[in-house]
């Protein structure tokens, strides 16, 4: 279970007028933003929706919603949102497996990252202007 972002063809060719006007590292420029700023974005907003189960008689112990249960793994103009070793069983409200087969998937992971999406967009497409700016 993870949530990838990766700059698709899409938001590219939005992005590819501005990028020929800069020369240099304009893909540094976007690493930095989505590595920095996106990974931040991205869990943020996964928390936000992660379930908290009320399940009476259960020892009470930190939940994944109440701490930091997402690494994220950055590779060249994208990265991958995962939860640590700890709180892998977020898996099953997420695809609705396990006891919570009779729920509906929440799908908290791939809507945490769909809502955080056009933030990111927005962030890169402010960073490139900029830059533009600071050429001509």
């Amino acid at each position: 279970m993870s949530a990838r972002f990766e700059i698709d063809y899409e938001d590219v060719k939005q992005l590819q007028e501005k990028f020929a006007k800069i020369p240099g590292k304009v893909e540094e420029h976007i690493n930095t933003i989505l590595h920095n700023f996106g990974v931040k974005t991205v869990q943020d907003t996964i928390i936000t929706r992660i379930p908290v189960s009320k399940k009476k008689g259960k020892v009470e112990k930190k939940h994944a919603k109440n701490s930091r249960p997402l690494r994220s793994i950055t590779f060249n103009l994208g990265f991958e949102t995962k939860p640590k070793k700890p709180y892998r069983y977020l898996v099953f409200p997420d695809k609705g497996l396990g006891t919570s087969v009779h729920n509906s998937p929440d799908e908290f992971m791939i809507e945490g990252m769909n809502s955080s999406t056009p933030r990111i967009m927005q962030e890169i497409n402010k960073k490139v202007d900029q830059l533009i700016k600071e050429e001509f």
